[in-house]
């Protein structure tokens, strides 16, 4: 019978989205890349698609990939190292998104 782990922080036995989750990322790169640029990227997609089914379908997807985001920006910035400030950012800017990604969620049940 193969060995389970039984410490839930290890990192190696994470995929992507645990590792997210939990921050592993550092502070820059899952604010930056995985944060801004991936939600740059989906509003240019979402802007071209006319049909609201596929629109509802993104909005969805989002705000499921929104909890692992916004839980690891905060721990990122729990763990950060560097000026506070930084990290005072990252935390406004993860309250800003949720309450972001609630609203849209509202329109999208109003909408059905």
């Amino acid at each position: 019978m193969p060995e389970v782990n039984s410490n839930p922080n290890e990192s190696s036995e994470k995929g992507f989205f645990g590792k997210l989750a939990n921050g592993d990322f550092g502070l820059a790169k899952t604010y930056w890349l995985y944060g801004v640029l991936l939600g740059f990227v989906l509003n240019i997609l979402s802007s071209a698609i006319s049909s609201t089914v596929t629109l509802m379908i993104i909005v969805l997807a989002l705000a499921a990939y929104s909890v692992p985001l916004y839980m690891g920006i905060w721990k990122a910035a729990n763990k950060y190292k560097g000026q506070k400030i930084w990290s005072i950012l990252a935390k406004i800017a993860t309250v800003l998104g949720v309450i972001m990604v609630v609203s849209s969620l509202m329109t999208l049940v109003s909408i059905l």
